[in-house]
């Protein structure tokens, strides 16, 4: 045969057998891997080997690769010179510069498919091709690349992944999983492609079919907290850093999953975990940015977020947060079409919903300061519109509730509105709160020069004409129970006792009582019919902890108690109750309440002889008898209270004597309580007297 026409024949064998080899192990890699696993912990190579030569026999479809750049007459002297190439050779292969695809090919490494790794000869190529990018300074140069075009991205990566799982391929597999991933950032690999090739698309979809119920909180914290998709964020942060004049962006990969906002959710629940939280936050970072690049205005957002729903109108909604976010990068992306927060809420909901939802969110710590920045936005609004005190009186509706502000939070924000025209004007003050004496009667009056009282800029002008109306008021003559909402006192709730008003208006009380003895009215039931009984009880409470109202408080606490007794009849034994006695366990006695509460029994008794209530029987109402024993025994510890003790306990040996309770029933029961032996036997020798038995 001709020279060469057996050249010929040499590369349609190599070029066949390499084929050969190469699909067969493209194909067979898991299962390699897997067997290898097996074979590293046990040394039973023999079925590895086995799977290996089945599996090159299988057919499947395989990925396109570029293949290994490597000059034909490399190839076919490869068909005649050994795989055992020793150090030397490598030295003038080396020397030669010649390529890692075509060391990889004359050390017969393209014949070992997925048994790659495990090939005595890998581990010296590796350090070849090491020592040629070292001689050439080429950056470019990897083993990875050699590796990519001989088995592609996604049968390599899946070999990597494996080869982490052997002990002693683990620092290897390391590192070729960091060179691909630095090999994917060089060649721009699609994100989507990796975020497959990771399984994070089926990740995903388990994470949400596990937590069908509540996916967005359980399913973010799992998703976020997965390696793989760690790894994944990381390779979108260094192909930014690589590529800073064009860098990409997560979100459009993640929104083939999620919707905007359900992406928000999820990044919420895993912030707070601490292994996702960093990932979470740069997910949050992304979708604003990817906001900013699309253009999307801050209103686009807000409606985006369900945010102008009135569902959503709540300043402590998680979505609120990262809008405010967007808004702030908007303005400073692009400054010609800058908008505010305010301007926002305003367009979606209006001047009177967007007022209440400040106020409520001053009233919460986590939004006090985002709600007192829209305030103050919002009255700049106003006056930038150049809007008058009338007109936003108008504008907030305040004219439904002109005649009691009492229910109407939004006076409060009026208030503020004239205070910010006055602080600009301060000249304004007087006459701007001259108007409102001939608009308002007194009770809207005072509400609203008492709100002014509190800013600086009106305080004085305040004062004195909420003084004057006052005096005017009282001087009406009209009731103690009118004047007494007219001025205010019906809104000052537990603070009542330490407002100077009070005593003033207890003073016209007893004026007028005098003054109109047919028409005389109790300051007891104008307290009562204002703040019910948990009203007084929580300012009488409130009064006893500060010793300028301390004696206001009793005198309140009397009456209080007196009403008991002449209105409500309430017995003893209820009294008891609403005193918090029956709370007091083995403090009840040593309570000043218990004490108050005595006088009231002896108070009710004479009241009502024949409703007559001893003060044991009272107490048992509220007390079980083993509770009782107890309380008797540490009160007898008590010099103050021992003697009441002792006669209560012995008023209850009496009960038990009327309702003939047997001594050893009764010892049986209250068994191990302390001090029991000796009660006992004192009521033994009762009771056998009253039966005529010697004991």
């Amino acid at each position: 045969m001709h020279p060469h026409c057996i050249f010929v024949v040499g590369l349609v064998v190599l070029f066949s057998s390499a084929r050969i080899h190469v699909e067969a192990s493209v194909a067979a890699v898991s299962d390699v891997f897997s067997r290898a696993r097996f074979d590293s912990a046990s040394g039973a190579s023999v079925a590895a080997t086995r799977a290996l030569r089945a599996n090159r026999d299988a057919d499947g479809d395989e990925e396109e690769r570029a293949g290994l750049s490597v000059p034909a007459v490399e190839k076919f002297k490869t068909i005649f010179t050994s795989s055992k190439v020793t150090p030397e050779q490598l030295q003038s292969w080396l020397a030669q510069g010649k390529s890692a695809d075509t060391v990889f090919t004359r050390m017969h490494l393209t014949k070992a498919g997925s048994w790659l790794f495990f090939d005595a000869q890998f581990s010296s190529w590796v350090k070849y091709v090491d020592d040629l990018s070292a001689k050439t300074s080429n950056k470019g140069m990897s083993v990875v690349s050699t590796l990519t075009a001989q088995f592609g991205d996604d049968a390599l990566y899946k070999m990597i992944e494996q080869a982490k799982d052997i002990p002693r391929m683990e620092s290897l597999a390391m590192r070729l999983g960091a060179e691909q991933m630095q090999h994917w950032v060089a060649t721009r690999k699609d994100l989507d492609e990796i975020f497959r090739l990771f399984d994070l698309d089926d990740a995903v979809k388990n994470a949400l079919g596990q937590y069908r119920q509540f996916p967005l909180d359980k399913a973010g914290k799992r998703i976020f907290s997965n390696p793989k998709f760690t790894a994944w964020v990381k390779y979108v942060d260094e192909m930014n850093v690589k590529n800073p004049e064009e860098p990409l962006s997560m979100i459009p990969t993640l929104k083939k999953y999620f919707r905007d906002g359900e992406l928000l959710r999820m990044t919420e629940s895993a912030k707070t975990v601490a292994g996702s939280k960093s990932i979470a936050t740069k997910v949050e970072d992304g979708m604003v940015q990817f906001w900013l690049s699309s253009r999307k205005t801050p209103d686009d957002v807000f409606v985006e977020l369900g945010l102008s729903t009135t569902t959503k109108s709540r300043l402590d909604d998680l979505f609120v947060a990262v809008w405010i976010k967007y808004v702030d990068a908007y303005s400073v992306r692009y400054p010609d079409t800058k908008t505010t927060m305010i301007e926002t809420f305003t367009r979606n909901f209006d001047d009177v919903r967007v007022a209440k939802m400040i106020i409520a969110a001053k009233a919460e710590d986590a939004t006090n300061t985002l709600a007192t920045k829209l305030e103050s936005a919002q009255l700049e609004m106003w006056r930038g519109s150049g809007k008058s005190a009338d007109d936003v009186f108008e504008l907030l509706k305040l004219y439904q509730t002109q005649s009691d502000f009492s229910h109407n939070p939004l006076l409060n924000t009026w208030v503020s509105y004239m205070n910010a025209i006055v602080t600009e004007n301060p000249s304004k003050a007087p006459s701007l709160l001259s108007t409102l004496e001939a608009r308002f009667s007194d009770r809207p009056l005072i509400q609203i020069l008492e709100a002014a009282k509190k800013f600086p800029s009106m305080e004085s002008a305040a004062t004195k004409m909420q003084t004057e109306t006052i005096k005017g008021v009282f001087a009406s003559k009209e009731s103690p129970e009118k004047v007494f909402t007219v001025i205010g006192l019906g809104d000052a709730q537990d603070n009542l006792l330490g407002i100077p008003l009070f005593s003033a208006w207890l003073n016209y009380a007893k004026v007028f009582n005098k003054e109109h003895p047919t028409q005389q009215e109790s300051w007891a039931m104008t307290l009562h019919l204002n703040y019910q009984f948990p009203g007084i009880e929580s300012m009488i409470k409130k009064g006893m902890q500060d010793l300028s109202t301390v004696n206001l408080a009793k005198m309140v606490e009397r009456a209080w108690m007196k009403e008991w007794l002449e209105w409500w009849e309430k017995s003893p034994s209820n009294a008891f109750s609403l005193l918090h006695l029956d709370e007091a366990g083995q403090k009840t006695f040593a309570s000043p309440k218990f004490k108050l509460w005595a006088k009231y029994l002896n108070d009710f008794n004479q009241r009502y002889p024949n409703e007559r209530t001893t003060m044991i029987d009272a107490i048992r109402a509220n007390y079980s008898d083993r509770q009782l024993l107890r309380i008797f025994n540490a009160a007898k510890q008590d010099p103050s209270t021992e003697k009441l003790a002792s006669n209560l306990e012995n008023a209850m040996l009496d009960k038990w004597l009327v309702a003939k309770e047997n001594p050893a029933s009764l010892k049986w029961t209250y068994d191990g309580l302390p001090g029991i032996d000796g009660i006992i036997q004192r009521y033994s020798k009762k009771f056998a007297a009253m039966s005529g038995n010697t004991p």
